[in-house]
């Protein structure tokens, strides 16, 4: 499993709006959610067990993320 950070699409774009536009494309490409995904004060963090995968479906919508190191 992998924690893949999610960041709002500019500074002044309030986080949650990523998160409800990345859940939506995740759910759309049939990707199942593991515990821990979570939106937080200035980012959102998605628990997937395939993060290639998720972070090139999120990029081909233009939502910023990438896998935590």
């Amino acid at each position: 499993m992998a924690r893949i950070i999610v960041e709002p699409a500019a500074s002044d774009t309030d986080p949650s709006d990523s998160f409800v536009k990345a859940l939506k494309v995740l759910n759309e490409s049939g990707v199942k959610l593991r515990s821990g995904t979570k939106l937080v004060s200035k980012y959102a963090v998605i628990v997937v067990e395939d993060p290639t995968r998720v972070v090139e479906h999120l990029r081909a919508e233009n939502i910023a993320a990438f896998v935590e190191p």
